[in-house]
């Protein structure tokens, strides 16, 4: 099929909405965005419209991607976004294409490694992205509650946990830096690292959370990012606890989700101990350049 590949820089915000809903209307999950949610969201995850595409055929825009680069631990970095293609020009190439353009446009900025989730049973996406380099690296899970968060065996001692900005948990010795990248620091833009510390002041773990607001200033649910404890630590299920117990504090009836846990975590077990229950299973697939 012949398309025309343009940037989203190039097109308008209303076809690009348009587009991003009729491929994902028939989605595993719904992600159907107004004007302002495709704002946001690009704005949040470090989306760039320079770097993201939309193809046409004729005037009809019928495929897009969205892609971001950050630099994580002095390497480039490319995360698609998101792929998709409406159901009426499916089986025809046109996310192949989409993908092309994005991995030369990633070559072109000097990208060390790309990367993207999928839900794991998109096995034709997933067969997509290994044909174009890619390889899945970890399984991912998206874990739920609205029940009393149980903690279970708290760790001993006279630790002590304190909230901060999310920029200072990339500055500790342990930070997970290549986790899946809306869970990174920079995509918490109005987050918080919960650290914790042992009985010397030494920082043993570090949580990414994010608390949400109504309009009216009630708390409503809490979204976890990453919880990781120092491999050095003695008791580092002990320590991802007490700081699931800070970051879930006063949420026991909300809705409490973890968002992108490495499926075999030390973070994943506390929580399915405590409670959790796994609601989406994704890959993580990187691609070398």
């Amino acid at each position: 099929m012949e398309l025309n590949v343009k940037r989203l820089s190039e097109c308008t915000l209303n076809q690009a909405v348009e587009v991003w809903n009729k491929g994902f209307e028939d989605y595993y999950v719904q992600i159907v965005m107004t004007v302002d949610a495709f704002l946001a969201r690009m704005v949040a995850e470090g989306l760039s419209p320079d770097y993201s595409f939309v193809a046409f055929d004729g005037d009809e825009p019928v495929g897009i991607i969205l892609n971001g680069i950050r630099t994580i631990s002095g390497a480039k970095t490319a995360w698609n976004g998101g792929t998709a293609v409406a159901a009426s020009h499916r089986r025809h190439g046109v996310a192949r294409q989409l993908l092309e353009a994005s991995i030369r446009l990633y070559r072109e900025e000097g990208v060390s490694r790309a990367t993207l989730e999928a839900f794991k049973q998109n096995e034709k996406a997933i067969a997509l992205y290994r044909q174009i380099g890619y390889e899945v690296t970890d399984q991912l899970v998206v874990l739920e509650s609205s029940e009393a968060w149980q903690p279970g065996d708290l760790p001993r001692g006279d630790y002590t946990v304190r909230w901060s900005v999310p920029h200072e948990a990339a500055l500790l010795p342990f930070y997970e830096a290549n986790a899946a990248w809306q869970t990174g620091w920079q995509s918490l833009k109005d987050g918080h690292t919960v650290i914790a510390s042992d009985p010397q002041g030494h920082p043993v773990g570090y949580a990414l959370a994010k608390r949400v607001y109504d309009a009216s200033g009630e708390h409503t649910s809490t979204i976890l990012y990453q919880c990781v404890a120092s491999p050095d630590a003695p008791e580092m299920d002990g320590i991802v606890r007490l700081l699931c117990s800070e970051v879930f504090a006063g949420a026991d009836a909300l809705r409490k989700r973890a968002l992108n846990v490495p499926g075999t975590s030390v973070c994943a077990k506390a929580l399915t101990a405590g409670g959790f229950t796994v609601a989406v299973e994704q890959v993580k697939m990187d691609k070398s350049f």
